[in-house]
């Protein structure tokens, strides 16, 4: 059986990023009887490396370049990320923005490419992505912000439907202006339609580069999004999606932005509630502060995975449990860069069809973490049978079931290790 997986809107930028826990038992209610799509990523250019394991024993098969790749921009990253010390830090920091800077106005954007296809880490990416995030930030009192509000939202349906279209401006800054920091977002102009991730991942960053030079640039590309259909189609059955609203304005607006939301989550969460509200379809929303747009992008698309892979778990655990009492999981890597996660019952006699979840890693997502929520997951859902294998699966191999995964090198992390 093929794991359940879906392409992302992640491969046109490259990039993820951690993102706060949402909030399990709420989406557990919420979001019951869905099952969800997952984001990928791009692997163009990279080839398999020397896989390195984490503390939970288990391979990163990510594909690194093997041999160093000789680029400014990875230079500059790479001593960013290795962090020795303060001043050399700073230096980087400094040499990489301004490198950044020359590229992207001189349109030169071969370097950029390879550094993010051909990156040797995921420290290194980081480095490289979180400053691409920042030069893309108004550095200049006559330079534009833009922002990002993501939404995302688990749906289920009968029959096909669309959700609303336009963004819910002065109801979401009602709710933001309560906060300390939220009184600036005023001052954003806001583009009237939502845009989903496809849209927003097709900007390049020399596009939000031209656009945060004036407000004549910012109003071009606000002019050529304004051409975006309004409204997201929902399939009948079961989705995940990531909505945003996008909005650009002085730099001034930076000081709104990567703040945590607070006391102001959960009246978010209804206003978006409210607001998508449609006929025949069952949502949950789970919004996210406002971001930089890259970072929004990222942002989204994992919490868009995380929600997904909750949704799945929860619906594979109460399925296997109305046949048998003990559900067992097996959790592997899998050449190419996944991890995969497979539920059926702990005893052959009562197996079902396999039902295997693919993670697909992003090229900055710590591994060790990914694993440590599945696992917090599985134990707040009282389920103890877990085997991790020690070992990567082939790219096309099928995951072995939990009475399978016994006879291989793997443990249960929930308890001492033992093979």
């Amino acid at each position: 059986m093929q794991p359940y997986a879906a392409d992302g809107d992640l491969a046109k930028v490259s990039g993820s990023t951690r993102v706060q826990n949402p909030d399990r038992q709420r989406l557990k209610c919420a979001a019951n009887g869905f099952l969800a799509e997952v984001s990928s990523y791009n692997t163009a250019f990279a080839c398999p490396a020397p896989m390195m394991n984490t503390h939970h024993r288990l391979p990163d098969t990510r594909p690194y370049p093997t041999d160093p790749v000789k680029n400014e921009l990875l230079l500059h990253a790479g001593h960013l990320a290795a962090g020795r010390n303060k001043a050399q830090m700073q230096l980087a920091r400094e040499s990489l923005h301004a490198s950044l800077a020359t590229m992207l106005h001189q349109g030169h954007y071969l370097g950029l490419s390879v550094a993010l296809a051909l990156a040797p880490d995921a420290a290194t990416y980081h480095a490289l992505w979180q400053s691409l995030g920042e030069v893309l930030d108004a550095q200049h009192e006559d330079e534009i912000q833009w922002l990002a509000l993501p939404v995302v939202v688990v749906a289920g349906c009968q029959q096909a439907g669309r959700l609303p279209g336009q963004v819910p401006d002065a109801a979401a800054l009602a709710v933001l202006t309560d906060t300390d920091w939220g009184g600036v977002l005023h001052q954003a102009h806001w583009l009237p339609q939502l845009l989903d991730a496809a849209t927003l991942a097709d900007i390049k960053a020399d596009a939000w580069f031209a656009a945060k030079q004036n407000r004549s640039a910012a109003e071009a590309l606000a002019s050529r999004l304004a051409a975006a259909p309004a409204g997201t189609d929902i399939e009948a059955g079961q989705s995940v999606r990531v909505l945003y609203a996008l909005a650009y304005g002085p730099p001034a607006l930076k000081t709104a932005l990567n703040r945590p939301l607070g006391d102001a989550a959960l009246p978010l969460m209804q206003m978006w509630q409210q607001h998508l509200a449609t006929a025949g379809i069952t949502l949950f929303a789970n919004p996210l502060p406002p971001l930089p747009p890259l970072a929004a992008i990222a942002q989204g698309g994992a919490l868009r995975l995380r929600m997904a892979g909750d949704v799945f778990a929860t619906n594979a655990i109460r399925a296997i449990r109305l046949q048998s009492p003990r559900v067992g999981v097996v959790i592997a890597a899998q050449a190419g860069g996944r991890l995969l996660i497979g539920f059926n019952a702990t005893d052959s006699a009562f197996e079902l069809t396999p039902q295997v979840f693919a993670w697909p890693l992003s090229p900055m997502a710590d591994l060790d973490s990914v694993v440590q929520n599945w696992l917090e997951l599985l134990a707040e859902c009282q389920v103890e049978h877990i085997r991790l294998l020690h070992e990567a699966l082939p790219e096309q191999a099928e995951l072995p079931t939990y009475a399978e995964a016994q006879t291989r090198p793997g443990h249960n992390p929930l308890f001492a290790e033992h093979h």
